[in-house]
């Protein structure tokens, strides 16, 4: 039997991640380590960047460079940089990974299972059986690669945009 490891999730499905202090995603709006903060596109109004935890391969976020805990209190300028970085998200992981399909959403509050007050929206590319055991059996997802693999490759398709 061949075994698949996955062992910097452990901490996230346990509940032990470290706790953030501040904002991480305030820090990487800030930063200037794209590479460290797997941030894949800056732009005027928001940056978008990788999630540490992802659902699959090439899942990002889109973020609003201004911090904001909900969307209401977005200024419509600041929805509509979300939305075209979601469109130029769409297209970077298209033309990087040929998804079948993806999946666009927000998690608002606690209960909803979001894990920080700043707005952002996420980009999830799906396959057809993208969903297996793993998940559903062991609370695990198993990436094909490195998060840093995946956001120099998502870097080179923004770039070409």
């Amino acid at each position: 039997m061949k075994q698949l490891w996955a062992p910097w999730r452990m901490a996230y499905v346990a509940g032990d991640a470290p706790a953030e202090k501040g904002c991480f995603l305030c820090d990487a709006i800030a930063g200037s380590d794209d590479v460290a903060a797997l941030v894949v596109e800056r732009a005027e109004r928001t940056i978008t960047l990788l999630n540490r935890y992802p659902y699959t391969s090439g899942h990002v976020m889109v973020v609003p460079t201004r911090h904001v805990c909900d969307p209401r209190e977005l200024e419509p300028d600041e929805g509509s940089a979300v939305f075209s970085g979601a469109q130029r998200a769409l297209a970077a992981i298209d033309a990087a990974f040929h998804p079948a399909g993806f999946n666009l959403g927000m998690n608002l509050g606690n209960a909803a299972g979001s894990s920080v007050e700043h707005v952002h929206l996420h980009v999830v590319p799906r396959w057809v059986g993208d969903t297996n055991f793993m998940p559903v059996f062991g609370e695990v997802k198993v990436l094909p690669e490195l998060l840093e693999t995946t956001a120099a490759q998502l870097r080179d398709a923004f770039a070409g945009l």
